[in-house]
Parts: C-alpha cells; structure tokens; sequence
C-alpha cells in the first residue's frame, strides 16, 4: 500500500476507483464499502483509492464538535494496510480546502487527479463547501465525467445504522460486547505502563497500570480483557475507574493477567476489551473487594472457557 499525503502525487497510469470518508473505527459499515471498493478495482483494473483526512475535519471547522477518535491515525492506517487498499491518500484538511466548493473537489481532486472510475460512498455522503455536495451531485456529473457512483446500503445491527457516532457511544457506556459487534473486532486501548499506588500488589492483586495514549476509554467498570505486550496475548481482568474503596481519586486503568508472575512490568500494553462483567463500586473494606475480586477472576476464567469452546465449535463446523 502507499501512502500519499497529497493527491496531485498520484502517479498511478491506471484509472482509480475512489472512496471518500474518515473511516474512523473501520467498523462494519465502513468494510463493506472497502470490500466492494477493492473488488470492482481488481474486477475493472483499476486502482483501489481511499481517500480520508486529517486532521478530522471538525476539527477545522467546529474544534468544540470534533469526536474523540476510536482509532489513532497510526491504527488506522495498519488496519487500512491489511484490506487490500492500493493507495491510501491522506489530505491535510484546512482552510482552503473546506472552501473548495464540491463541483471544484470533483472536477479539481477526483477527475483530474484521481482519474476516477468509479466512486463508492455511503448514502449519506456529503463534501464540499458547507457540506453543498452530496450523492445527487456526485451522479449528477458522472456522465460528463465518465465515472460511476456505488451507493453502500448502511450495514444495520438491532435495526439501527452502524455509525462511529453510535459505536463512541457505546464505547464510553461501557457497553462493549455491542461496541464490539459494529467494529467486526475487540476493541482496543493502549499506552505506557506506570507505577502505581502499590495497593493491588500488597493487599488485592496485582496489577498492571496502563496510562492510555487513546482517545476514549470504556465507560467505569471491570471488563474481561486480553493483555498484549511483549509478543505475548495473556487473559485479563481490567478495572476501568477511580478505586473508590481505596479512596481514588483520579480514573486509573487497572490490569490484573491471570496465572502470570510479572517480576519487571513491561513498558508498554495493548488492552483488547471482550465483555464487561460489572459495575465498579464502593465496598465497605478491602476484604469485601478481595472476595469480589476472586469472584471476578472466577468469572473471567469462565468467560475464557466458553469462548474457547465456541471457537472450537466453529472450527469443526468449517
């Protein structure tokens, strides 16, 4: 895959077929376009685009609207690189291009530049100035311009539409094995380990302190999770809040890897996010949180055995 941070560098002698968005999360709705998207490019022989920006465009134009992202543009361009994509065209939204005018984006970045062939985008696309342009346009030009437009129905989970928007949502409520769902994967933090209060090691369990470098953090609570560092993937239990039975005060990422000694933490960890096991809260002494935390662990394990024997399950069924 290659990687343009400017879209008159594309150099391709094919013509492009050509998606347009900010792709963050690559959820399921989002794959669906790129599946298309690379297979009409091998299909027509033309050359697989997608097209996003950075930074977010609200960035720019409305900063106190701008989302938190699921996905940092490192991720996203690594699990970009694992789809087939050709090229992978990063803009720098700014000033000038926010008022470039959707005829201008069209004829300026997709026809002269691209050499666009065809054009997949979801229904409710819209660019250019003031959001003027949008799926009627872009056909509306098509024959002068000799390309195609492909409208990707929304992918729909529980009847609503799978969206960034939504998935955040339930992200930061901590409603995970759903957030799970729309994204086609676990979801993931990561960041650098620290030191903490040493309170876990003493008196509780021990743990792992990461200080999260993403952008959003499942809402409080413990969750089963699956701690990566060193090469390695071990079964977890994390604690997502402020420790108020030890009288936190700061919201604290908390990770307990079950049947491993840790004598020198690692520096760094990866936590993917399987299914939430409750809320956190306040008990009345450390024994009380020690008894809940042996239960936690209990269920946690029993989470892992049903989800290795349903794995097992779909093996033989293939």
């Amino acid at each position: 895959m290659q990687i343009l941070t400017d879209y008159r560098a594309f150099s391709a002698s094919l013509r492009s077929s050509v998606t347009i968005g900010n792709f963050d999360g690559l959820h399921l709705g989002h794959r669906t376009i790129l599946q298309d998207l690379v297979r009409t490019s091998a299909e027509t022989g033309t050359a697989s685009v997608l097209m996003t920006f950075s930074p977010h465009p609200l960035q720019i134009l409305h900063p106190g609207k701008a989302p938190s992202l699921i996905l940092s543009p490192e991720e996203k361009i690594e699990r970009i690189r694992n789809l087939g994509i050709e090229y992978l065209l990063i803009i720098n939204f700014d000033k000038s291009l926010s008022r470039l005018s959707a005829p201008s984006f069209v004829q300026e970045i997709l026809v002269k530049a691209l050499r666009v062939k065809h054009i997949f985008v979801g229904h409710n696309f819209v660019f250019g100035y003031r959001r003027s342009g949008n799926v009627s346009l872009l056909k509306s030009m098509g024959p002068e311009f000799d390309y195609t437009v492909e409208v990707i129905p929304p992918v729909e989970v529980r009847g609503n539409r799978v969206s960034s928007t939504w998935i955040r949502e339930l992200i930061q409520s901590g409603r995970i094995s759903l957030a799970n769902r729309l994204l086609g994967r676990y979801y993931s933090i990561h960041g650098r380990v620290a030191s903490g209060q040493g309170v876990g090691g003493k008196s509780l369990l021990p743990t792992l302190n990461l200080k999260p470098e993403s952008e959003i953090l499942p809402g409080k609570g413990v969750y089963v999770t699956l701690a990566a560092y060193e090469g390695n993937s071990f079964q977890a239990v994390t604690n997502v809040g402020t420790r108020p039975t030890v009288a936190g005060s700061h919201l604290s990422v908390e990770t307990h890897v079950l049947d491993q000694q840790i004598a020198v933490p690692p520096q760094s960890l990866e936590l993917q996010f399987l299914h939430r096991l409750r809320d956190e809260q306040k008990f009345p002494s450390l024994e009380a949180l020690r008894e809940q935390l042996a239960k936690d662990v209990l269920r946690a394990r029993r989470f892992f055995r049903l989800l290795q024997k349903v794995s097992h399950l779909q093996l033989a069924d293939s």
